[in-house]
This record gives C-alpha cells, structure tokens and sequence, in this order.
C-alpha cells in the first residue's frame, strides 16, 4: 500500500457510498484499504478500514482510488458478535461503559473463538456469531460472555436472536442453543483492533469460503400434499405402525425406495438449520421434526400441550411427543405426496365402538412392521377430512365468561412536588438526552425485583410507603398463571407483562404490532420502558393493583438543548435532532447516582432540572463534551 500510494497526488473523485479507496491514516504515514460508509460534508468522508476494523471521518484529500489489483484479496479482519448475551437495561444498544470494559480486556487478547456455524455446510451469518475465550491475569480461561453477565453489564440471552440479523433490534427467541459437535468450527487468533499491528498476521489462517451462504430461512408453511393411493385395488404394502384409534398406517411397497431415497437426502441437508426466532405452533400446522433418534422428518402438529408438542411422522404414521426445539417451520419435499397411508379394517367395529389397549396391543404385535396385501373396499375423501380437521373453528369458548377482559380504568398518575423544591429521584427509563421518566425516591427505598431501568443496576426501588405494592407484585408473581389471559387489546387497556427476568409487572397496552403471531407494544407503567410482547406474556391485572399511582413519571429536562453544530454523527432514528452519542453519554451520567430533580412547571407537561450533587446540574458533562447546548 505504501509504495503504490505513497508518492500519488490527490485528484478530484465523485465519491459515493460504498465504493472502495485507499486511505491515508491522518497524522501517520500508513495507507489502508477502505469502503465509504456515507458522506458526511462536501469535504469529510466517514469510511471502514476493513483489514483492521476501524472507522473514522476523513478528509476526501486522504483519498485515492483503489487499484484493481488491490482489490482481489478479501477482507483481513472479521467481524463477530457474542450471541448469547444481550445489553441491560431493556435496550437493544450496549452502554459505553459495556463498550469499553469489552475493548479493554480483549484489545491485543489471544482468545479462543467458537463459531456458531456449521463448518460442513456452505452456510454464514455476518457478523460471525462466537463465544469467545481467553486467559485472565492468574492464566485462568475466561467465558467472556460470563464475564460481562458477572460485571453486571449483559443479560444472558433467554431468547435467542436471529443469527442474520447483524444491526437491527433483536427479537427474543426460545433458548435454543446450537448443539456443538464436530460441525463446530474452533480457531485460536489474535483479536486485535490496533491499526498500527499487521491484522494479515492475525487471521490468516481463515477460509472465509467456507461460510458464504446464508444460513435457510424458515419458510412459511403450509401443508404436505395427501397420500397417493395405488390405481389398483390389491398392493402389497408394509405396515408401519398402528394408532390408539385403530389406524393401520402402510407404505405401499412400490413407494418403499423413494421414501429411503427422500428420508437419506433430508438427512444430508438438514445437518444443521438456523437458530429459530419466537414461533407459536397451530394444530394441523406442517414441519419439519426431529425425532428421539436424532433424524429428521417431516411431521404435523398434532397437540400443543406447554412446553412440549405432540406431533405425527407423516411418512410413517406413528406420533410422538417432544420438545419444541425439535421442531422446525420449514416444509421438505412439499411437492411429494405423503408415503403413509391411513387404513381402517373394513366392517369391523370395536365392541363398545372405541378401541381398548388390549385390542391395540393386539393389532400392533400381529401387523407391525409386517408386510400384508391390501384390499381396497372403499376410498375416503382424504382432503376433505384434513381440511374440515385443520380448519374447524369452536366459539363456543368465546362465550365463556372468563374470557372476557374487564374494562378498567387507567392508572392514577403520580405527582411531582410542586415548583423550585429539591427531591430525590431515580431515572428509570431514557428516552432521549431531555426526555426521561423519573421516579421519586426515598431514603428508605428497597429492592425487592430484579430491575430493568436504563440507569440504575442495583435493583428496583420503591418508596417506604409503596409496601404494601410490593408485597401484592410478590405474590402475584408466584400465582401468575392463574390469572386470565388478556382478551381485550385496546390503547391503555391496564394488564400483567413478563419482563425478560421472568417476573411480571404492571404494564398498559400501547399499540398492536403485528397479527400474526399476535404481538403488542406495552409499556410499564412503574419504569416507563417498553416491550414488543407476544400475548402469552400478558395477563390480567387484578383489580388490586390499580389503586396505586403508576411509578414512572415522564418529564422533560430543563436546561440544554441539541447543539447548533453536530455533524458526522449518527442520529437517533426516532429523534434525530439528538446524536446517538449524547444519549450513550446522557445514560452514563446518569447511570448509578443519587439523583435530585426541582420541577420548573408541571403543565402542560412536567419540565424539571436534574442536579447530581444538589447544585451542578447533570447536562453539564453534555455542555462541556460538546453534544449539547446551553439553554437560557
């Protein structure tokens, strides 16, 4: 790079997004291959040193055209993401604090890397989802993950997030971790985010090749085609299995070869399938299944019964019970009919018309696995029984009374102490630099919950008279799954919401986010944060817990304003007048800290003034940083 560029003169270039440079490092004699991430002025370019990982705002004077030669050598660095792990606080973004604790303790680390791909499969996700290893100052391995959890600065992932999805908010998912066996891919590099070190050195023993495809989606599903019965009223068939109803289950013999031939394909390219995002099974709902011998196979929902479902191997008849995770939404061979065919013994009846398991065990030890000749004596309508099965709808559980959602009113608000009076306070949610939600604190604050504030990781606090709440939230949580189901989703309708630590709080319906599955937008009434929740994790409240004021209090911030001048910085997607880094540096103000607020009016909306230590106020660590303006 440096005999190529080091003698070239600048030359004018309409630069735009993504096209590949060679970069001169400001203040260094060094040169680094380059991609244009977007054009911040007319003059200053933000770009990604992709060899090293590393991206920085430039002058287009620090820029020249990439040689083509220059071009035919991939990418130097990798890019991961640990995948069991998420940010605290509710937030999908890692604090600062997150941020430089991680880049200390692995900047010029060996470590061992895990990837979570399948190393026989031409498959990826970007960036590489890794656990990550490495050795302490007493030469003990460390998990890294277990590391940050421990510091109180990650959550474990309980949901697990869609592996190709490398920057958009994660959606929580079943924990469902990918089983590490010789698929597994383990290499020992050397991380290192320094520009200055060779990063050829560190990861050139890499064959990126290896990972190029996407790892398959789950595809929407349908059905699996009905069994294709013989044109001949005598075959020769094997008996697969017999039902606890009476159903003989048989594979004609002429079918025998193609299902060996399907089921060995499947077995070869279902080695290993992506993580699953949140899925809620309907009965009669098509799959594909893995069965207790550790096979694939494609199967139908039969039961859903909590965490386990009873599904049927359709190509063999039988049924089982298994977990969820062995379950995938994903249809194989959709086009080739089932091979098992559902026979009944013609005019025979069992006495007192259902089957008893004495008869049952009978008909198993005579007819399976044995091969018989079928007389065909009269055909069902195959598809007209599956569908009237799959699509037959009940109402009469709509008319139960317990389903119904009573209409209550909302929450009773809670108020600030009036005009140029000091309080204390807790910051529970951050919305933007000056909009938060604020509780009042108290000396005598307790933490009963595990909490889920933006700022504060010591628990949640409550005021000494709010006790008796307390002691309602505990023992409601421990008879939750009493409670009814919320039916009725209207804005502000009052409920119970499971928060990520498993317990369940007070909560208000916002907006319905998707319909199928069911999602809502709730919000928690006692913190102010929010959660996109599937319905299974909303109840009713009971009536009890409406007579206390709702914690969170939402106020602006009194005192500072965005600045004029702020360029080259990513904005906040909902409130893009503030810069994503004021927000990171508003919640580390704010992070851990007795807090004091006074109200400087409280209509039409709350406006107060944050004071760390009773006097400096807390936006002026933003003044002084430069990402915010004083406002008179």
């Amino acid at each position: 790079m440096v005999a190529a560029y080091e003698n070239s003169k600048w030359e004018p270039i309409k630069w735009e997004n993504d096209m590949h440079c060679a970069v001169k490092i400001p203040d260094k004699d060094q040169w680094r291959r380059g991609q244009i991430i977007r054009m911040v002025t007319d003059t200053l370019v933000e770009v990604l040193l992709y060899d090293v990982g590393v991206e920085l705002v430039v002058n287009i004077t620090c820029l020249r055209e990439l040689q083509e030669d220059l071009r035919t050598m991939g990418r130097l660095s990798l890019e991961c993401s640990l995948v069991d792990i998420r940010p605290t606080g509710g937030s999908d973004k890692w604090t600062a604090t997150a941020c430089d604790c991680l880049a200390l303790y692995l900047t010029g680390a060996v470590a061992t890397i895990i990837l979570q791909v399948c190393s026989g499969e031409n498959n990826t996700t970007w960036p590489l989802p890794v656990k990550i290893f490495c050795r302490d100052e007493k030469g003990e391995r460390v998990d890294v993950s277990k590391y940050l959890i421990k510091k109180g600065l990650a959550l474990r992932e309980r949901r697990i997030k869609k592996l190709n999805n490398s920057h958009s908010s994660s959606e929580k998912s079943l924990e469902n971790p990918l089983e590490q066996d010789n698929s597994m891919v383990t290499k020992c590099i050397k991380i290192n985010f320094d520009p200055d070190k060779k990063a050829a050195d560190v990861i050139s023993e890499y064959r990126v090749s290896e990972f190029q495809q996407k790892i398959p989606e789950p595809k929407t599903t349908g059905c699996y085609k009905p069994p294709a019965i013989p044109n001949m009223k005598i075959f020769e068939a094997i008996v697969s299995c017999v039902g606890d109803d009476g159903t003989i289950f048989v594979v004609p013999k002429l079918s025998e070869f193609e299902l060996i031939k399907m089921m060995n394909e499947i077995q070869s390219n279902l080695k290993c399938l992506g993580l699953l995002e949140p899925y809620f099974w309907k009965k009669g709902e098509a799959c594909a299944v893995r069965g207790s011998d550790t096979m694939w196979y494609r199967g139908k929902v039969m039961e859903v019964v909590g965490g386990t479902i009873k599904v049927q191997y359709l190509d063999h008849g039988f049924t089982e019970k298994i977990p969820q995770c062995h379950l995938y939404p994903i249809l194989l061979y959709p086009d080739t009919p089932q091979f098992c065919i559902p026979c009944q013994l013609y005019n025979t009846k069992p006495v007192g018309n259902v089957w008893q398991p004495d008869a049952i065990e009978l008909l198993q030890e005579l007819l399976s696995k044995r091969e018989v000749e079928i007389h065909i004596m009269k055909l069902t309508d195959y598809n007209k029984k599956y569908e009237d099965e799959r699509w037959e709808i009940r109402f009469e559980e709509l008319l139960l009374s317990e389903t119904e959602t009573p209409i209550l009113p909302p929450y009773l608000p809670s108020s600030l102490p009036p005009p140029e009076e000091l309080y204390a306070v807790q910051v529970k949610h951050v919305v933007s630099p000056n909009e938060v939600y604020i509780c009042l604190d108290s000396v005598e604050s307790c933490n009963l919950f595990n909490q889920h504030s933006d700022t504060d990781d010591s628990g949640i606090s409550w005021e000494s008279e709010s006790e008796s709440l307390n002691e309602a939230l505990r023992r409601f949580n421990k008879n939750v799954e009493t409670f009814p189901p919320l039916t009725d989703f209207r804005t502000e309708m009052p409920c119970l919401a499971e928060y990520d630590d498993g317990l369940w709080y007070r909560a208000k319906i916002v907006s319905v986010k998707e319909f199928n599955p069911l999602a809502v937008l709730v919000q928690f009434v006692d913190y102010g944060s929010t959660e996109k929740l599937t319905i299974n994790r909303l109840r009713q409240i009971p009536l009890h817990l409406m007579q206390y004021p709702a914690r969170a209090i939402k106020v602006l911030l009194a005192g500072f304003k965005p600045p004029l001048r702020d360029p080259g910085k990513t904005r906040i997607p909902y409130c893009p007048k503030w810069s994503m880094e004021a927000l990171w540096a508003m919640i580390d103000c704010l992070q851990g800290k007795q807090l004091y607020a006074s109200s400087m009016a409280q209509a039409p909306e709350q406006i107060v003034t944050l004071y760390e230590d009773e006097q400096y106020p807390v936006h002026m660590s933003l003044v002084e940083m430069g990402l915010a303006d004083q406002d008179e």
